[in-house]
Formats: structure tokens, C-alpha cells, sequence
């Protein structure tokens, strides 16, 4: 009876989900507006763009790691609007990949990919590497962008997001488009997809002894978002998802409704990857976001895990959205 009940209980969720669809790209979200405004500054606080990241880590010689970079580019996406050129851009990326320097092959079967990669490699240091090096020795590969400071917020805010799913079959959806309360282009998910599966990848392939077993992909933020994105369209390419505090209030909480929509259509794969949702939940936030907020980040939680079982865990740290980008990571390379 149980078995029935939830059964018919997510039918129902889906059918709500399919009309709600039809409807959403043709009203204007008067609550979703609100919502933003009245989110927390946490939440919502720009990066530090002005101090450069400091890169010295990459030549120290006792970190049990050995470094090496790659530069990739992507060609600028294509707008619809003449007013969406400003920031359609070709995006120049920098990959860093560190190799742990030990004997045994046998280490090299894991690799982490992180994006923010300048940012995430900011985040190490020395002892923490030599740790690291000693025990699980994961490849390490921090996909970053050619700039010197922690973030590239215009390119990430392409790459990171989702491409918008169509109402109708017919219905063309454009390549990039302007994110709202923002001139910066969203929508470039699956081309930067792409770009590490055919591109990043086969590099890091190429500077190994053997082909990597398992390998586990992190992102934060928009960066959450990415990594909930591959989750959802290519479950194969990794064995592990790590999404660090996505934002799920983007375009009208999208991602909710592709989420809803993964369910709905029953998809498979042949091996389940492992998922880890992390989301924030500082007094502050819980003090200024609207409660829906946070009853979304609950409940995608609980849904997530409950459908992909016992290899999912869904966790709140009483910490604000920034603070969560170092322990998420913290606990994934102690865990990994």
C-alpha cells in the first residue's frame, strides 16, 4: 500500500509539473522577484575580485603533488540580440592538474575534477596536499580560468548554467540568453559540457600511466549547478556528483522543474553514481531569505536522495553560502 501511495503520489507531482510548464515562460514571476530582493547579502555577495590568487603552492617541492597546465578556449556563443554581444565572448580557460608523486600506478584510478579551479586550488595548501598525497592521492584537476584573481563571474555565470528547456516540442530556445537583473549571458551548461569531454578529459587521460576507474566532478554555486546539470543529462560521465549550495532560486528555480521533469521521465543508467548535496543555513540567511528558500533546498534534498537511495547525502551547515565553498571541498578531499 506504501509502495502505491508514493507511486501515485509522484504521478501526481508530475502531471502538476507538466501543466505548471506550459505555463511558465509566458507569465512573469512577481514572487521569484521578490524573493531575490529580499534575499540574504550572504546568499547573494559578490566574489573577491580584486586579490589575486596566490599560486606559489604549484612549485612547492614537498606537496606530494606534481603540477602541470593546460589552456583551453571556447568560441563565443551565439546571441539572438544585438544588445547580448557585450558578453558574448570567446572564454579562455586554465586547467591545473596535480599528480600525486607516488610509486604505485594504482593511485592514479581516482580523479577530481573542481571547478573554480583558481579558486579551489586557492583554497590548499602545502600540509594539506602532503596529506592528501599519503593517503587516498586522488588526481587532482582544478578547471579554472586564465585571470588571477578567484573567480571569472562572467564566464562562469555562461558555463555554470543551464541551457532553458522548451514548453512546447516545437519551441526553439535560444543557445545563450541575458540572466534576469543582469546583462552577463546564461545557458552554456552543455557546451561546456562538452568542452571537458572532449577537450579537458582526454588531456588529463593523457598524463596518466592508465585510464582513471572513478572519478568525481565538485562545484558551488552556479558551480552546483553544473554539477546538478551533468547529473541529470549524462549520469554516466562520473561516478560521484558533489554539489556544494547550487543555486536553486536560478531563472525561476529551473532547476527545481528539470528535476522534476529527470523523475517524471524515468531515466536510467547502468551504474548509479553517488550524489553529495551540501546547502547552507546560516542564522543570518535563515533570518532574511524568504522560507520558501530554504524549504526548496530541504525538500530537493530529501527527493534527490530518495531516489537515488543509499548512495546520496544531503546535509546543512549553519554557515553562509561563501563560507560553504572551502568546507564542502575540505570534506570531499578528506573523504574522497
Amino acid at each position: 500500500m506504501g509502495q502505491d501511495s508514493n507511486a501515485f503520489d509522484n504521478k501526481l507531482r508530475c502531471t502538476a509539473y507538466q501543466v505548471q510548464g506550459r505555463f511558465k515562460r509566458k507569465a512573469v514571476s512577481v514572487f521569484m522577484m521578490i524573493a531575490m530582493g529580499v534575499m540574504s547579502i550572504e546568499a547573494m555577495a559578490k566574489p573577491d575580485l580584486t586579490t589575486p590568487v596566490d599560486m606559489q603552492l604549484l612549485y612547492a617541492k614537498d606537496s606530494g603533488y606534481h603540477f602541470m597546465s593546460q589552456d583551453f578556449i571556447a568560441p563565443a556563443p551565439k546571441v539572438d540580440k544585438a544588445d547580448n554581444e557585450q558578453y558574448a565572448k570567446p572564454r579562455h580557460y586554465r586547467v591545473w592538474l596535480g599528480i600525486p608523486k607516488v610509486a604505485s600506478n594504482q593511485n592514479h584510478h581516482k580523479v577530481l575534477y573542481m571547478l573554480d579551479g583558481n579558486a579551489a586550488l586557492d583554497e590548499l595548501d602545502k600540509a594539506g596536499l602532503k596529506r592528501l598525497s599519503e593517503q587516498s592521492a586522488p588526481v587532482l584537476v582544478f578547471i579554472g580560468y586564465q585571470v588571477p584573481y578567484r573567480f571569472d563571474v562572467d564566464a562562469r555565470a555562461y558555463d555554470y548554467t543551464p541551457p532553458r528547456v522548451a514548453n512546447e516540442p516545437s519551441e526553439e530556445m535560444p543557445a545563450a540568453f541575458k540572466e534576469a537583473e543582469r546583462a552577463r549571458l546564461n545557458g552554456g551548461a552543455e557546451s561546456f559540457y562538452q568542452l571537458i569531454e572532449t577537450k579537458i578529459k582526454p588531456w588529463v587521460y593523457k598524463q596518466l600511466p592508465q585510464q582513471p576507474t572513478h572519478e568525481a566532478l565538485w562545484g558551488h554555486s552556479y558551480g552546483g549547478l553544473f554539477v546538478l546539470y551533468t547529473l541529470l543529462e549524462h549520469p554516466e560521465a562520473y561516478q560521484h556528483y558533489d554539489s556544494a549550495d547550487p543555486s536553486l532560486w536560478w531563472d525561476d528555480k529551473a532547476m527545481l522543474t528539470r528535476w522534476q521533469t529527470y523523475q517524471c521521465a524515468n531515466k536510467g543508467t547502468d551504474s548509479v553514481p553517488s550524489v553529495r548535496l551540501t546547502f547552507s543555513q546560516s542564522a543570518t540567511q535563515r533570518a532574511e531569505e524568504d522560507s520558501t528558500v530554504n524549504d526548496d533546498k530541504a525538500q530537493f534534498g530529501q527527493q534527490v536522495c530518495a531516489y537515488f537511495g543509499k548512495r546520496c547525502h544531503a546535509q546543512s551547515y549553519g554557515q553562509s553560502h561563501g563560507e560553504l565553498f572551502s568546507t564542502s571541498l575540505q570534506t570531499l578531499l578528506d573523504s574522497y
